[in-house]
């Protein structure tokens, strides 16, 4: 079992002048590593959960722990500098170009020139920004590549955890779509423990390895997306992921755990997708082109099997 990043233990938060706790008695383990989403309407206590971690907001009763240790027992600033913050907002300096905004934290740590610039250099490779985008200005830039300065800000101290509220709840469909599959390679390249907030059913669906549905307070259910899909803990669960919609579901199946050998050489018409999307992306290029299969390929391009529509027969079942 992977090692425990964050454990909430008994946690309640009560603002004052509120007949309910925002967040009850809750208890639940992050494990390291692990992409954890956090769906649930307006005002069920998602973003006060996720802003106790870095005490933007104090628990009222219960305990915290990071990496085994009390939060309440670190020092604040040194506990918010070891943690990543993304928020729909962005919040970057404008007086400050791109690299400079980037850098904050690393030259708050101390750290030396030569190795800062080689942390923005690196993370704005990460975030698919070009190297001539470093002394611009936010202004200068669109929302999603504001929005990406902004997650190369939160890592650029390599801190272990990110906490990410609502952080494309701005971005136009297609911007924040590319966004989310970009930020979900990022994080399975570098390990990072990922706390994401979201009001939106299928973003949390796509991004989280693990899923936590709140409610007025109090989670309803913490698990894998599929499984939460396939056995939602009640009626609340089941109507907000609509866990009897097939298209839900193929989107949380990936190709390679259903593709097929390729019975003959595709033609160069022929659509492709990589090994890590979903039945959902392959029956909608097959519905749109027109085709018998899609081919999927692995990351370096080798062709590694086909999707026809008898998988989507055998994925939706599951």
């Amino acid at each position: 079992m992977a090692d425990a990043a964050i454990v909430f233990d008994r946690v309640t938060k009560t603002f004052p002048k509120t007949a309910k706790p925002s967040v009850n008695e809750t208890s639940l383990t992050v494990e390291s590593g692990s992409f954890v989403t956090i769906l649930g309407a307006s005002g069920c206590g998602k973003t006060t959960l996720l802003k106790m971690v870095n005490r933007i907001i104090e628990p009222t009763s219960g305990t915290i722990s990071l990496f085994g240790k009390d939060i309440r027992q670190q020092p604040l600033t040194e506990l918010r500098r070891s943690i990543g913050y993304v928020i729909q907002q962005i919040g970057l300096f404008p007086h400050m170009t791109i690299e400079q905004n980037i850098a904050t934290v690393p030259q708050i740590l101390g750290w030396e020139r030569s190795r800062i610039e080689a942390r923005v250099k690196e993370l704005m490779e990460l975030v698919h920004l070009p190297d001539s985008y470093r002394q611009r200005y936010s202004r200068q830039l669109s929302g999603g590549q504001q929005q990406r300065v902004g997650i190369a800000r939160a890592m650029a101290g390599d801190p272990a955890v990110l906490l990410m509220d609502e952080p494309f709840g701005a971005i136009d469909a297609i911007t924040r779509g590319k966004l989310q599959d970009d930020f979900k390679e990022i994080q399975r390249q570098l390990g990072k423990t990922v706390l994401f907030v979201t009001h939106d059913v299928d973003e949390a669906l796509k991004l989280g390895d693990r899923m936590i549905v709140m409610n007025e307070g109090v989670i309803q259910q913490y698990d894998k997306p599929l499984h939460i899909m396939d056995k939602p803990s009640n009626s609340f669960v089941s109507e907000l992921v609509q866990s009897d919609d097939l298209f839900q579901r193929l989107h949380l199946i990936r190709v390679s755990e259903s593709m097929v050998p390729l019975e003959t050489e595709a033609p160069e018409h022929y659509p492709r997708l990589s090994a890590d999307s979903s039945l959902k992306d392959a029956l909608q290029l097959i519905l749109k082109r027109d085709v018998p299969y899609v081919v999927v390929e692995w990351a370096d391009g080798q062709a590694a099997g086909q999707i026809t529509l008898d998988q989507f027969k055998l994925g939706s079942g599951r």
